[in-house]
């Protein structure tokens, strides 16, 4: 006989009805329902947090990679032109006048000669009994040093005067002071049978590393000495600091504007603009986040699974009570799977919502510029509630196929 026959309405289950059963449910064991959903919580909360740190680092990376990408470039003979016996001579492409072309350049910031002289025994005083620390001698001039940057922690730098006037000053880094025992400056100290005054003590450098093993003189002094010099001759090239993303193209026209007459005499040497190096990073760092975050909201689902699957056991008669009263299998089934998915659902929201304070606590405690996209706290959510349906297909299954004889077996 049909429920109409007996003067009855058919079942219904409005959504509005499955939601508050669903929620009624959820919140009649919060603590319960906590612990069901602690996988996806963190699960979400994985996914966000790990987007987020990984979106922050990647915006670091780029930020370095575009301070220091392809900021020097360093001009030097080509192989084919090296002349070791004009070596001592000033080449044609260190003239003042091609380096006032390049400096016009677009791009770039500074540029200078320089020039490395055999190595020389440095003394704190003259005469060979003094104690003595070999080293080779750099001469750069002042545009030059604005390329290397020295961390002068003692003096000062020389600057145009004293490599007009070619005077006799120099730079000394660090280690090389520490062991001549040199702690202050406008000391003497003797370069061969030269006498040179410390202008100044550098610790670091921001360019050319090779800078802190060699005391720094002036380019015109250092011409002097290699015209005397009797060992092998100097190393000459120009070295030049371009703005950010520049220096391949000032590559390309630096040995144009030193040497326009002798196309291939020098040679310009320019880091490779690490592009293809920062997309790996990006993607890799990505990848990983979304494969982290993808294990941690499989282990949500199956928590929720398993914590569904038991319950049916405890609230068979409830559910079997549900089918005695009129409740059809598919309203069963539907309630079930509401519940699962909601709990889901929460669970995402509360992890979203952790993941972004993971985020931002950590960068803020490392002193970055937190990135947090607000689109993957939404995804972080709508998987929380995917994942609850899913873990809820199967409980839900066995749930409607449970007869209402079952309510008075209990």
């Amino acid at each position: 006989m049909r429920e109409r026959d007996l003067g009855l309405g058919t079942p219904r289950l409005r959504l509005r009805d499955l939601l508050k059963e669903a929620f009624l449910s959820i919140a009649g064991h919060p603590a319960r329902s906590l612990l069901t959903t602690i996988g996806t919580i963190l699960g979400a909360a994985a996914f966000v947090a790990t987007l987020g740190i990984s979106s922050t680092l990647t915006q670091q990376v780029s930020d370095v990679f575009d301070l220091r990408r392809a900021t020097e470039v360093l001009v030097e003979p080509s192989e084919a032109a090296r002349n070791p016996g004009d070596a001592r001579e000033t080449p044609a492409w260190q003239d003042p006048a091609g380096l006032a072309v390049l400096r016009g350049l677009n791009g770039v910031e500074a540029a200078g000669r320089r020039m490395t002289v055999s190595e020389t025994p440095i003394r704190r005083t003259a005469g060979e009994t003094s104690p003595e620390v070999k080293a080779k001698i750099m001469g750069a001039d002042p545009g030059a040093l604005g390329v290397i940057e020295p961390a002068v922690t003692l003096g000062r730098t020389y600057d145009e005067y004293h490599e007009k006037t070619a005077a006799p000053v120099i730079l000394l880094p660090r280690g090389l002071a520490d062991r001549l025992g040199i702690d202050r400056v406008g000391v003497a100290v003797f370069a061969g049978d030269r006498g040179f005054t410390v202008i100044g003590i550098f610790d670091d450098v921001q360019r050319r590393s090779e800078t802190l093993l060699s005391p720094v003189i002036p380019f015109s002094v250092a011409e002097k000495l290699a015209v005397g010099a009797t060992a092998e001759p100097p190393r000459r090239d120009v070295i030049i600091k371009t703005a950010p993303g520049a220096a391949q193209m000032i590559g390309g026209q630096a040995p144009l504007a030193l040497l326009p007459t002798a196309v291939g005499a020098v040679r310009a040497v320019a880091p490779p603009d690490p592009q293809s190096l920062r997309r790996e990073i990006e993607g890799n760092v990505t990848q990983l986040s979304l494969i982290l975050s993808a294990v941690a909201l499989a282990i949500g689902t199956v928590s929720i699974a398993n914590a569904a699957t038991a319950g049916i056991a405890a609230r068979t008669p409830e559910i079997g009570l549900r089918r005695a009263v009129g409740a059809k299998p598919g309203h069963v089934f539907a309630q079930l799977l509401g519940e699962t998915t909601l709990l889901g659902a929460l669970g995402g929201i509360i992890g979203a919502m952790a993941g972004v304070v993971i985020t931002a606590s950590v960068s803020v405690f490392n002193g970055w510029t937190p990135v947090i996209d607000t689109g993957s706290a939404l995804v972080a959510s709508a998987c929380g509630a995917l994942a609850g349906l899913l873990a809820g297909l199967v409980p839900a299954f066995r749930a409607m196929r449970i007869q209402p004889v079952a309510a008075l077996q209990r």
